[in-house]
C-alpha cells in the first residue's frame, strides 16, 4: 500500500476533524452537559429510608397530652430565641446569627472547597496573560481551566437567542401579549410592513397573509418585557434599559419555532430604538441589551428574590412556629437545609459593597436590591401565582397548541404533579379531615405570622388565606413550597454556568449606553466596547460558577439526617421515589427529540432544597 502524501494526510485529518466535530455536536445535543459539576462528589439516586428502631411519630397539637402540648411550647420558646430574626432588606427577615444546626455540612464544604479551586486556578491562569478583547470569540480565553460553555459555539443563532426563553435560566419572562395589562401596540412601536418583511425573512416565504392583529388574536404573539427595570439607578460608568422583545410562534417547515420579530430598545415607544432581525450589527447589539436585562431580571429579581429570600423567610416561620414533632415542619424541613447558610454567605461576598453583585451587575448595588426586594414582594403578594401550573396559566404559556415546545412548563408539570401526589398522601396520614386543620393551633399560627406584615414580627406573605380551614388549601401552599425550594430553583440555578459564564451570550452590564439611531457600527467586533472587559468578565465568571452548581452531596429525596421517622411517610415518600424514576426516563426520552437537551428537572440532578 502506498504511503499517503502529506496533502492527502493533512485532508484526512481535517475529514476527521470534521467528522469527530459532528459527532461531539450529534452528542451534545442528546445529551445534557453538567456545567461543573464533574468537579464536584454528589450523588444521583437517592437511598432508601428507613425507620429507626425508636422513632420519633409527628402529630398534631390538639391531639397531644397536656404534658405534650406545653413540652411543645417550651421547645418552641427555645427555637424562637436561637432562630432571632434581623433585617436583610426592609420585606427580608433574616436569622441574626446563624444556628449550629443550619451550618453546611462535611460534605458540602468539601464539594466547595473543590470547585473553588478549580474556579481559582482558572481566573489565575486567565488573568496572567489575557488581553483586552477585540471581538466576541476572543472571550473564550477566559476558560483556560473551566469547560468553555456550549452557548459559545451558537449563540449569535436567532433561533437560539429566542429558546433561551424557553429553556434557558430564566423561563419565567415570556409571556402571551393577550395576558398583558396594556395593549401592546400601545408600548411598542411596530408597523404591518416591518412585521411581515421580518416573517418572510425567517419563512422564506414571499407572501405573508398574516397580520399582526390577526397573530395576536389567535394568541402566536408572545413578549419578554423588562419594565421591572425602568428607573433603576446605573452604577457609575455602566448602563442598561428596560427593553422589550416580540416573538411569534410559527411553524416553519413542519417544526414549531418561536420567532423573534423585534425589541424595542425601552419603555417609551416613538423614542425607543425598535430593531428587527433585518437590522444586522444593530439587531446583534440589541439582542446583547436585552440578555443583559434578563440577566439582571434573573439575578436579582427571580433567582436571590424568589428563591432564596422567599424560602428563608417561610423556613424562620415555620421553625419559629411549628414544634420540631408537628409534621408540617418534618416535610418542609429537608427543603430549607442550608439555605440559611448560603444566604449568610451571600450576604457576606455577594451582595456586600464591593461585592460580585455590585462588580458584575448594571446597577448601583442599592438599585440592584431593590430590584430584589421588589420580586420578594411581588412573590409575597401574589403567592398562589406563583405554583407551577397557576403561573403557567397567567402567563398564556401553558396551552401547547400556542406554544408547541417549553421544556420548563413541560418537565416541570411532571415533577409538580408527582409532588403534588405526594404532598397530598403525606397530608392524609395525619390530617383525617379538614376539622384536623382548622383545629390546629401551631399550624394556623405558622399561617398567621406568615401573613403578618414583617414591621410587626412576620414575613409579610400578605397573599395567604386568612385562615386554613381544609387539607385542599394545604397541599396547594406546601407543594409550592417544596416545588420552590428544589425543583423550581434547580430550573433557574442549575444551567447558569452554560448560559451565563459567557459573556458575549448574557453579559453582566453594558459598558456604553444603549444606541437610538441605526448605524453605528461597522461589524460585531465594535460591539465589544459594550461588554466587560478584562477584569468585571473574570469576576462574571467566578460569580456564576459559584452559584450554578449543586454542592450538597445527597440525591434530591434523599433527607439526611431530616429524614422521615415514622414508616407510614416513609412509604410516601418510597413512592415518590419510584414515580421520580419514571419521570427521570421520561424526561430523558424527551430530551433525545430535543434540539437542545434540558437537564434542570431531571431528578437525578434535583436538588433537595435552595442550598447553592
Amino acid at each position: 500500500m502506498r504511503k499517503p502524501t502529506p496533502k492527502q494526510r493533512r485532508e484526512e485529518l481535517v475529514e476527521q476533524y470534521v467528522f469527530s466535530r459532528r459527532t461531539m455536536m450529534a452528542l451534545m445535543a442528546l445529551t445534557c452537559s453538567s456545567g461543573l459539576q464533574n468537579f464536584v462528589e454528589v450523588q444521583t439516586e437517592p437511598s432508601k429510608p428507613k425507620a429507626p428502631d425508636n422513632p420519633t411519630i409527628p402529630s398534631l397539637p390538639q391531639k397531644d397530652s397536656g404534658a405534650a402540648q406545653q413540652e411543645r411550647q417550651t421547645q418552641l420558646q427555645q427555637t424562637r430565641e436561637e432562630y432571632r430574626l434581623d433585617l436583610r432588606l426592609p420585606n427580608s427577615p433574616r436569622v441574626e446569627t446563624l444556628p449550629e444546626q443550619e451550618a453546611f455540612s462535611e460534605g458540602y464544604q468539601n464539594n466547595r472547597a473543590a470547585l473553588s479551586q478549580k474556579v481559582v486556578v482558572n481566573q489565575e491562569a486567565s488573568l496572567e496573560n489575557l488581553q483586552p478583547f477585540q471581538s466576541l470569540d476572543d472571550y473564550a480565553a477566559l476558560f483556560p481551566v473551566l469547560p468553555l460553555p456550549d452557548i459559545a459555539q451558537n449563540f449569535r443563532d436567532d433561533h437560539v437567542f429566542a429558546r433561551q426563553r424557553l429553556s434557558a435560566p430564566n423561563p419565567m419572562e415570556l409571556r402571551n401579549v393577550l395576558t398583558l395589562d396594556y395593549d401592546i401596540r400601545d408600548k411598542f412601536e411596530i408597523t404591518e410592513d416591518i412585521f411581515k418583511a421580518v416573517l418572510s425573512a425567517k419563512t422564506g416565504r414571499k407572501r405573508i397573509n398574516k397580520t399582526l392583529d390577526k397573530v395576536i388574536k389567535e394568541g402566536g404573539l408572545f413578549v419578554t418585557d423588562y419594565g421591572v427595570l425602568d428607573n433603576l439607578q446605573p452604577a457609575e460608568n455602566k448602563f442598561f434599559t428596560a427593553p422589550i422583545a416580540l416573538y411569534l410562534t410559527e411553524r416553519i417547515r413542519g417544526d414549531f419555532q418561536l420567532i423573534p420579530i423585534a425589541i424595542q430598545l425601552g419603555q417609551v415607544p416613538g423614542e425607543s430604538l425598535v430593531c428587527t432581525p433585518l437590522d444586522g450589527v444593530d439587531w446583534t447589539l440589541a439582542k446583547l441589551i436585552t440578555q443583559t436585562a434578563d440577566h439582571y431580571v434573573h439575578q436579582l429579581y427571580r433567582h436571590l428574590g424568589q428563591a432564596h429570600l422567599v424560602m428563608e423567610a417561610i423556613a424562620l416561620a415555620t421553625a419559629r412556629e411549628l414544634a420540631a414533632r408537628h409534621p408540617v415542619n418534618v416535610l418542609l424541613k429537608p427543603h430549607f437545609e442550608f439555605t440559611m447558610a448560603i444566604n449568610n454567605f451571600a450576604d457576606e461576598v455577594l451582595i456586600n459593597p464591593g461585592g460580585l453583585v455590585d462588580i458584575v451587575f448594571p446597577g448601583t448595588l442599592e438599585s440592584s436590591l431593590q430590584l430584589t426586594e421588589k420580586g420578594i414582594s411581588d412573590y409575597f403578594q401574589n403567592f398562589s401565582k406563583f405554583a407551577l401550573p397557576n403561573n403557567l396559566r397567567e402567563r398564556g404559556v401553558d396551552n401547547r397548541s400556542r406554544l408547541r415546545d417549553f421544556p420548563y412548563r413541560d418537565d416541570g408539570l411532571l415533577i409538580w404533579n408527582s409532588l403534588e401526589n405526594y404532598v397530598s398522601r403525606y397530608i392524609g396520614i395525619y390530617y383525617k379531615s379538614n376539622q384536623d386543620v382548622s383545629q390546629d393551633s401551631e399550624l394556623q399560627n405558622w399561617l398567621q405570622t406568615l401573613r403578618k406584615p414583617v414591621n410587626e414580627g412576620g414575613f409579610g406573605v400578605v397573599s395567604l388565606p386568612e385562615k386554613l380551614t381544609n387539607r385542599d388549601q394545604l397541599i396547594e401552599i406546601l407543594t409550592q413550597i417544596v416545588f420552590t425550594g428544589g425543583p423550581q430553583h434547580s430550573a433557574i440555578a442549575l444551567i447558569q454556568y452554560q448560559y451565563m459564564a459567557f459573556p458575549p451570550n448574557m453579559p453582566g452590564a453594558l459598558y456604553q449606553p444603549a444606541p437610538t439611531t441605526k448605524g453605528k457600527f461597522a461589524d460585531e467586533n465594535s460591539l465589544t466596547t459594550f461588554l466587560p472587559g478584562v477584569n468585571p468578565s473574570a469576576a462574571q465568571v467566578r460569580l456564576i460558577s459559584n452559584v450554578s452548581t449543586k454542592l450538597d452531596p445527597k440525591a434530591f429525596t434523599d433527607f439526611g439526617k431530616n429524614s422521615f421517622q415514622d414508616p407510614r411517610a416513609i412509604r410516601v415518600l418510597q413512592s415518590l421515589q419510584n414515580r421520580l424514576e419514571i419521570v427521570e426516563r421520561r424526561i430523558e426520552r424527551r430530551n433525545k427529540r430535543r434540539k437542545e437537551c434540558y437537564p434542570v428537572f431531571l431528578p437525578s440532578r434535583i436538588p433537595n432544597s435552595v442550598s447553592f
